[in-house]
């Protein structure tokens, strides 16, 4: 995986097939911003076939209070 922080603040997250293959499995990409140098804030990438499937397998953290915006 490439990570990376543009001049003008853009963020670049680059996955390659070994990546994309691990997330078919399940196995979601967890990043930390702070790594990169930016305010302590968690990036979870995870995979589905559809919307649907992303939902009904949300993962970490995700309740009745929790907040998402769409």
């Amino acid at each position: 995986m490439i990570k990376a922080k543009l001049t003008n603040g853009a963020l670049i997250f680059g996955l390659s097939k070994v990546n994309v293959e691990k997330l078919q499995q399940g196995l979601p990409i967890l990043i930390n911003l702070k790594d990169m140098g930016l305010e302590d804030r968690k990036v979870v990438i995870i995979y589905g076939e559809t919307e649907e499937e992303i939902f009904k397998d949300l993962p970490f953290n995700v309740g009745p209070d929790t907040k998402m915006n769409f």
